[in-house]
């Protein structure tokens, strides 16, 4: 009786386990959302790997703007290695605006990479709360990639997919985004 007991006690923790493990990204997924919904970009930077995702945005931006071209070609074209040039110092400044953490929020709000200025000394006026409308919050699906990766994309199939890297058993941070193809 001592046998079938353990047996099924062991079988309940495995099964608690694996609904822990699966669920982890999700639950993980839900606290990154409330830290938008509140705009605390202090709570949403924890979630975040910040050189991982900066590495992400920078290689993608640059293969858009072309500055990824082959070094032998940069070589034997002296507008190609200057172009290159350009195109990257304009990408770093740009990369580091918009994955800091007011960025991130701004980025998660709209399911988008969006560039967010730094707060302004002076807050704007508010405006008139007949014209308020509540915005619709962009729904997200999350579906695994591996055990360690998942990707998180708008349900409408609009914006960046989100790439979440496990951080530890349960936990799980922003690695990278992945832009979509024109």
């Amino acid at each position: 009786m001592k046998k079938k007991t353990a047996a099924i006690g062991a079988g309940i923790a495995i099964g608690v386990f694996a609904i822990l493990t699966y669920a982890s990204p999700h639950w993980q997924l839900y606290r990154m959302r409330q830290a938008v919904e509140a705009r605390d970009a202090q709570a949403l930077a924890q979630y975040v790997d910040f050189p991982k995702l900066r590495a992400s945005v920078k290689l993608q931006m640059a293969q858009r703007l072309g500055a990824d071209s082959s070094y032998s070609e940069a070589r034997r074209n002296s507008f190609a290695a200057f172009g290159r040039r350009m195109a990257l110092a304009v990408i770093d400044p740009v990369v580091d605006a918009a994955v800091s953490p007011s960025g991130i929020v701004a980025m998660l709000d709209a399911g988008d990479i969006r560039v967010q200025p730094e707060p302004a000394a002076v807050p704007p006026a508010p405006a008139p709360a007949s014209e308020e409308r509540p915005r619709e919050k962009p729904n997200y699906d999350l579906s695994y990639r591996s055990l360690n990766q998942v990707v998180v994309e708008r349900a409408d199939g609009g914006g960046v997919r989100f790439v979440l890297d496990r951080d530890g058993l349960w936990r799980w941070k922003l690695a990278g985004v992945e832009l979509r193809g024109e």
